[in-house]
């Protein structure tokens, strides 16, 4: 499951173009050849997009659609000064992979080896690679599926969501411009993975912490509404988690937060009693609107908030979205109310010694993969409380779930329901039952 990484002796290819004093047709080390396609340095968009697509032959027997990256560079980038200063030391750090990662390998996490402390300098140097794509394919990705380990997906001409993906590009350039400045902050970044032994039980008499429902205009994500300085951000992951093409709050999340992008090399596909908590990342963006309409808003100055305690919670939810719902609301099928309590909890209780603060959470599961806003809603209070910390929870403004959520935690606070009362009415809901179709109300029915 290990990840061979470019610098690795074991990493071969063979010299297409003839670029070492190699005299085989043997398979060699990638370095070398990897070394003398970056070295002379590129001085244009040209000569950096012949790089890529040497280093694409080389590895994978042909070129990359790097329409888009020419377009963006064409536009938004200031060339000249990318190539005289910013670049060289892109260059610089993507060269000391063998120094900051001397076994050649990446060691995903896992339960015998849950933790992992990176050097700003060693995101850096992943982040340069997967921007180079010199990565291999991931080992727990199956062959037939398509591998998103580097960033090749937002080069090319054709993208779902240009708007997007342009905030993405401009992130990452902002990051490449960061690290030639060495305005990239001191902190290391942490990637724990958090597992669950079994369902989470409250107290009976546990009653609800405060919560706070914030109506927004329009979906952002900027530094307000990311958990700072001591809270914690929930990120609505898939089981793979990570980057795409698309605007989907993970992706926007991580597309504003280049440091946060080699998180993907280390996480295999997030079991139902796992999360990925990711410390320390600054965003260097700021993101607005949702999915065509997602763009850029700002860029974020350098060292004005302090990213080294900012804490991302990775946390998949339930694809419930092949059921036809106007039949049954899947989430109330066997099981799965404590499937999603056990992995809220998991991620919201997987602070160190001190609770965070708050955490920033919304519709967690209730976009593309079809859950039910009420019951992932109640869902979310049970487990915050039951870590003990206050949620703030993101709505729209438009939308009148955000009216009905204020009505029903009003009512559930100032009478004082327990924890376990909620969850013992949602676990006793049968997918079919009629009080599916106005869970907040039939909560309070049987309550109150």
């Amino acid at each position: 499951m290990r990840l061979l990484l470019p610098s690795s002796p074991d990493s071969l290819a063979h010299d297409r173009f003839s670029l070492t004093d190699t005299e085989t047709d043997d398979p060699i080390p990638f370095w070398a050849i990897l070394t003398e396609i970056l070295t002379p340095l590129a001085q244009s968009t040209d000569q950096l997009i012949d790089a890529l697509d040497s280093i694409a032959v080389t590895l994978r027997g042909h070129t990359l659609d790097t329409g888009n990256l020419r377009r963006f560079m064409d536009v938004e980038v200031d060339i000249q000064p990318f190539f005289d200063t910013v670049w060289p030391q892109c260059v610089a750090v993507a060269l000391e992979m063998p120094i900051l990662f001397p076994d050649g390998y990446l060691e995903p996490l896992n339960g015998e080896k849950p933790s992992l402390s990176l050097t700003p300098r060693q995101i850096a140097c992943l982040v340069v690679h997967q921007f180079l794509c010199t990565l291999p394919k991931l080992p727990w990705v199956p062959v037939n599926e398509e591998n998103s380990q580097d960033l090749h997906i937002w080069f090319s001409g054709e993208q779902p969501h240009p708007k997007a993906v342009s905030a993405y590009l401009s992130a990452l350039f902002v990051f490449f411009e960061r690290i030639s400045l060495a305005e990239v902050p001191s902190n290391p970044v942490s990637l724990v993975l958090c597992a669950a032994t079994e369902t989470p039980r409250p107290n009976p008499a546990l009653l609800f912490k405060l919560i706070s429902i914030t109506d927004l205009e329009t979906p952002s994500v900027r530094p307000s509404l990311l958990g700072l300085p001591a809270g914690a951000c929930v990120i609505s992951a898939n089981s793979h988690i990570g980057f795409g093409r698309t605007a989907s709050q993970e992706e926007m999340h991580v597309g504003c937060t280049p440091q946060s992008l080699p998180a993907k090399l280390f996480t295999p596909p997030l079991k139902d009693g796992e999360v990925m908590v990711l410390r320390g990342c600054e965003a260097v963006v700021e993101l607005t609107g949702y999915a065509r309409n997602a763009e850029l808003a700002s860029v974020l100055p350098a060292g004005k908030n302090n990213w080294s305690r900012r804490t991302m919670l990775f946390m998949d939810a339930l694809a419930l979205d092949s059921y036809d719902t106007s039949e049954l609301t899947p989430d109330l099928l066997p099981r799965n109310v404590d499937r999603e309590l056990t992995k809220a909890y998991t991620a919201f209780a997987s602070y160190d010694d001190t609770p965070y603060e708050t955490i920033v959470t919304g519709h967690w599961g209730c976009g593309a993969f079809g859950g039910n806003k009420e019951i992932k809603s109640m869902i979310q209070w049970c487990a915050a409380s039951m870590a003990g910390i206050e949620l703030i929870f993101l709505c729209d403004k438009n939308d009148p779930f955000g009216s009905k959520f204020r009505d029903f935690t009003s009512q559930i606070l100032s009478q004082r329901c327990a924890v376990h009362d909620v969850l013992t009415v949602l676990r006793g809901m049968g997918p079919k039952d009629e009080g599916r179709l106005d869970a907040f109300h039939h909560v309070l029915r049987i309550l109150l």
